[in-house]
């Protein structure tokens, strides 16, 4: 039994694709996977602006989640760190904060397992140049980071600095509480009791410097840059209209949208719904009415922000939609399952026949009839007719989504 082969079958049994299947089946979206390297391409590039970001729409069961995880792949292969994160009730789009906590507990680095701040500041400790250069970037006053940052990175590369004072300062660079008199006395001891003002600045502003901290950190200790992939955006159509329209704000600095600065060394890419524009932005006046509510409320530039995202994301509805599989694309995506499907099971799965093709059948579905009937001719050695269903997406409010859960004894900690 080939143990990749059974993982990726498993996964794909289950409809929900893992590293394994992703290698093993590959894509074949051409167009985007272009526009994603073109994206990759422009990470800390000195001479040119880096490209904003791009999404993929298609329906239910489409594959967007196997081509993220494919994205995940190329980026990997290139030195990027790759965060997935799902829109959801504990990670609201609205919240910075918890987007950027969640991308830190996703994340996979290129042939490193570590905690990515704890591998990233290992790998700077062993370049004491680089080290240094990024405290003396956090320290310039023109870089808009607290000097908290250039503190902790003071004291984590020193070696006279205690474990415990170290794993309290990985803590807070990764969205932990930090007490300044925690960091005082080491600070102290190492002869720099006054050189830093210590005092946070406000939460959401926190949250902000962290996201472009780690950015940087990244980027020093020798990774190509930070690739976070968003899955189940359609999330946000379930918010009231405020929180829709703070979270098409949020995408739109996510994305680095034009007017709205973004973060450097950070390329994202979303996965929402194909009929997101139709179902929700045309069906509730979001356009006209969203950023009108903001510019009411004094916010002027988010009220512009949310009509940046909508639009974008028409576009991607229009021009990075996924296809509707081809006679060739399922006959190819057919013969190689059936090539993962003996390997995993030792076991010479027969030619099947690719199934009816409608204009709403998705790949998800060829891909687990095909597995279906496998399963019953190798247990049973009978045949099985299958009987499918198309699920809808469900867009009511709900105000309670964007509400993250309230913070735990160890998460302030």
């Amino acid at each position: 039994m080939n143990l990749q082969a059974r993982t990726a079958i498993e996964a794909l049994r289950a409809g929900v694709p893992n590293r394994a299947a992703v290698r093993l089946m590959g894509t074949e979206e051409r167009g985007i996977e272009e526009a994603f390297d073109r994206l990759l391409a422009s990470m800390w590039q000195p001479d040119a602006p880096e490209l904003p970001g791009i999404g993929i729409a298609g329906g239910f069961g489409t594959g967007k989640s196997h081509f993220l995880g494919y994205l995940a792949e190329v980026a990997l292969g290139q030195n990027f760190v790759v965060s997935r994160v799902v829109i959801s009730k504990e990670t609201p789009l609205t919240d910075a904060g918890r987007v950027f906590e969640a991308a830190l507990r996703g994340v996979v680095m290129p042939n490193r397992n570590d905690d990515p701040v704890v591998a990233a500041l290992a790998i700077l400790r062993d370049s004491p140049d680089r080290m240094e250069a990024l405290e003396q970037a956090m320290r310039n006053a023109d870089a808009g980071f607290a000097p908290i940052f250039a503190a902790i990175l003071f004291l984590v590369r020193r070696s006279s600095t205690a474990p415990e004072t170290i794993r309290k300062c990985e803590r807070f660079l990764s969205g932990a509480r930090i007490a300044a008199a925690s960091i005082r006395p080491a600070l102290s001891g190492a002869g720099a009791a006054r050189l830093f003002d210590l005092k946070l600045p406000p939460p959401a502003e926190l949250a902000e410097q962290r996201i472009r901290f780690v950015s940087r950190l990244f980027h020093a200790a020798g990774f190509a840059g930070w690739c976070i992939l968003l899955d189940e955006m359609e999330l946000i159509g379930r918010y009231t209209p405020l929180q829709r329209a703070m979270a098409y704000a949020r995408l739109s600095t996510w994305l680095g949208l034009p007017d709205m600065g973004g973060y450097p060394g950070i390329g994202v890419v979303y996965a929402i719904t194909d009929d997101f524009v139709s179902a929700v932005i045309d069906a509730r006046q979001d356009e006209e009415k969203l950023p009108e509510r903001l510019a009411l409320k004094g916010r002027i530039r988010e009220s512009h922000a949310v009509r940046g995202a909508i639009q974008h994301i028409g576009k991607v509805v229009g021009r990075h939609r996924l296809r509707t599989p081809g006679l060739d694309e399922l006959v190819r995506a057919c013969t190689r399952l059936e090539d993962i499907y003996s390997d995993a099971y030792d076991w010479t799965a027969p030619q099947l026949a690719i199934g009816e093709r409608t204009a709403t059948r998705t790949m998800r579905q060829y891909i687990k009839s095909w597995i279906t009937q496998w399963d019953l001719q190798r247990i049973s050695g009978e045949g099985v007719e299958i009987v499918e269903e198309t699920m809808t997406t469900d867009y009511r409010e709900d105000a309670d989504l964007a509400e993250p859960p309230p913070v735990t004894d160890d998460e302030a900690n």
